[in-house]
């Protein structure tokens, strides 16, 4: 009987080494060697890695998940030959055109390389916030991610907001009557507005328009110096005012932009100076433009007739019949 219990004993013992000499680590999604939090990260242009605190992040973000290894509580970073044969998918339930899947990518976050899966923010190019919601797997198949029993998943609900984000703050501007639209305005609340209303950007624009039933719009924008596009023309002086969220209103208004009666007025395109039908405005003092939509001009104080690379047609100045100064074309 003493040698069947030895032998038992023996055996039991010999099964709980053989548990332990087998235990493996295991990869763990949305976890840093800190702690095993869920945790989204978002980098900038300065490799600075900022954790996503909350559920609004900007169009075109790029959200890193890292992965690690647990064992016994323990996380440790992975090694490429732990993740060699993962993938991540990122599935939306709103959007198919939003679902997302790859190779995990190394990423430096706050001192450690890590192993991440990637959601990349869609572009939101309206003038709403947009969500993103969905599911976020790691495996080696999206059959294996997206199964029932796969712990490695994580639900994913985001808030982004417009493409010009950067200057839009999470609340909506409503308006009235008249009204200044500082630079750090984003998305503007028309529907408590009827007739026509004048909107001043800084000191350097003023738009006349007709708002009645007029939708929300991004009226974000700036007035920062674009070095490539001013490399076309070196030989100008060249200011920009830049509305990034493209607002295109319902009815056409009246755009004022404030500069000098010599100046020369275009749109910025993405090769180089257009043409725009602009005329000189005596009582404003200001250069006077019909258009529905605010996108981005140039002011300058030449005529940008030809680009520094490129030898462009030359067109000059022309007067209109009732004598007002018109806006030369750019010779493109």
């Amino acid at each position: 009987m003493k040698k069947i219990l030895a032998l038992t004993l023996a055996a039991v013992m010999a099964a709980g080494m053989t548990t332990v000499a087998f235990a493996e680590a295991v990869p763990v999604l949305g976890a840093t060697i800190k702690g095993g939090e869920d945790k989204m990260f978002t980098v900038n242009e300065d490799n600075e890695a900022t954790a996503v605190t909350d559920d609004v992040v900007k169009s075109g973000d790029v959200i890193y998940v890292p992965v690690v290894m647990e064992e016994g509580g323990e996380f440790s970073l992975p090694t490429s030959d732990d993740v060699a044969k993962l993938n991540y998918y990122f599935e939306s339930d709103l959007n198919d055109g939003a679902d997302q899947d790859g190779d995990l990518v190394r990423k430096k976050l706050n001192g450690n390389a890590y192993y991440c899966a990637v959601i990349e923010v869609p572009e939101n190019n309206t003038s709403k916030n947009q969500e993103l919601v969905g599911t976020l797997a790691i495996g080696r198949s999206k059959r294996v991610a997206m199964a029932d029993d796969n712990t490695n998943k994580m639900e994913i609900s985001l808030v982004y907001g417009p493409k010009s984000a950067e200057t839009v703050p999470a609340s909506v501007t409503r308006i009235d009557g008249d009204a200044d639209i500082d630079d750090t305005v984003g998305i503007v609340d028309f529907s408590d507005a009827d007739d026509e209303i004048a909107l001043t950007f800084g000191d350097i624009a003023e738009f006349e328009v007709d708002v009645t039933g007029q939708g929300r719009l991004n009226l974000a924008w700036n007035t920062k110096f674009d070095g490539e596009f001013a490399a076309y023309y070196d030989y100008a002086n060249i200011d920009f005012l830049t509305f990034t969220g493209e607002p295109e209103f319902n009815k056409t208004g009246t755009l004022y932009i404030y500069a000098d009666e010599d100046a020369f007025i275009y749109r910025k395109g993405a090769e180089g100076a257009e043409a725009v039908n602009a005329k000189w405005n005596e009582d404003y003092e200001a250069w006077e433009i019909r258009t529905r939509k605010l996108d981005a001009f140039v002011i300058s104080d030449v005529e940008l007739d030809e680009k520094t690379v490129t030898d462009d047609k030359d067109d000059s100045s022309s007067t209109t019949e009732d004598g007002n100064k018109q806006n030369p074309d750019t010779g493109r």
